[in-house]
């Protein structure tokens, strides 16, 4: 675990040169991040192979006090924490068995202390490990963790998910089943992370809008850009134009900044997607 551990921290110091400049280096004492990122399953026809950008995708998951990814199999899962031994993780497999595609949640356990933690499938038996939800073609879950703020005993509410690709309806269902599941909720604030796979004009997202979740792209103070796309393929080409589908969504906080990530290796970017991240505070504390 030592060698790991310098591996790790080799690879974070290395990797932070190579991401893009934010305003994550002007970070004010009471801001934090979130970030939402789409690894890209372990595919071996990928132009680039988990083997040869895995060590990038943990420095990106590294950078940031709280991250959801998405697509992350077991062997993934087990990668990125061996790379990430000051990290913990929540979440399963989204089989019946706990196996398959995870929606993991990796955090900075120094400053978060976690409270509770579940898997949820999007379906209408949504207790049900494996169940498969509505005109979905594969089970879809959400990770949820209910997290204290160390410093300031705030609480924090955070899903992380993956919608169907195939399916608006079980889009839409996955959306009022996860603002269901959020009304009771006591927390200070509360995260949506994900890959939605429909962009944010679309019907299921303007659902969560509807349920009081914001886009942090659409609140924030200060944008990298004027725009910018999430999905992209591997090649970098790809981010002109492309559409924009992975989003942090939030409630109770306020929004600083908002960007995503561009990180290269072997002229492709790491994933097919682009991770997204936002800097925010909590409201009514120094604001």
């Amino acid at each position: 675990m030592r060698v790991n551990w310098i591996f790790s921290m080799s690879v974070w110091f290395l990797l932070g040169w190579m991401l893009p400049m934010t305003a994550l280096a002007q970070l004010r004492e009471r801001e934090w991040t979130l970030a939402s990122f789409n690894v890209r399953y372990d595919n071996p026809t990928d132009p680039l192979p988990w083997s040869q950008r895995r060590d990038q995708v943990a420095g990106v998951v590294g950078f940031y006090g709280m991250i959801g990814l998405q697509e992350v199999l077991p062997h993934q899962l087990q990668d990125l924490q061996e790379r990430l031994p000051w990290m913990r993780s929540i979440g399963a497999g989204r089989e019946a068995d706990g196996s398959g595609e995870a929606c993991p949640i990796f955090y900075d356990p120094s400053t978060w202390e976690l409270l509770h933690h579940e898997t949820i499938w999007l379906s209408p038996q949504w207790r049900q490990p494996g169940s498969l939800g509505w005109s979905a073609d594969l089970p879809r879950i959400v990770t949820m963790g209910w997290f204290e703020h160390r410093k300031t005993g705030q609480t924090l509410r955070v899903y992380n998910t993956h919608w169907s690709h195939v399916s608006s309806e079980a889009r839409q269902a996955s959306a009022r089943l996860i603002a269901l599941i959020d009304a009771p909720s006591q927390a200070d604030a509360t995260a949506l992370l994900g890959d939605f796979n429909e962009e944010s004009d679309e019907a299921a997202r303007a659902l969560l809008v509807d349920a009081g979740f914001l886009d942090s792209y659409d609140v924030v103070k200060a944008r990298c850009r004027k725009s910018y796309p999430t999905y992209t393929t591997f090649l970098p080409e790809g981010s002109a134009g492309g559409p924009r589908i992975d989003a942090v969504y939030v409630k109770g906080l306020n929004v600083h900044w908002t960007c995503v990530d561009e990180v290269i290796v072997k002229e492709h970017f790491i994933s097919d997607h682009l991770p997204v991240h936002a800097v925010v505070s909590w409201k009514g504390l120094g604001e």
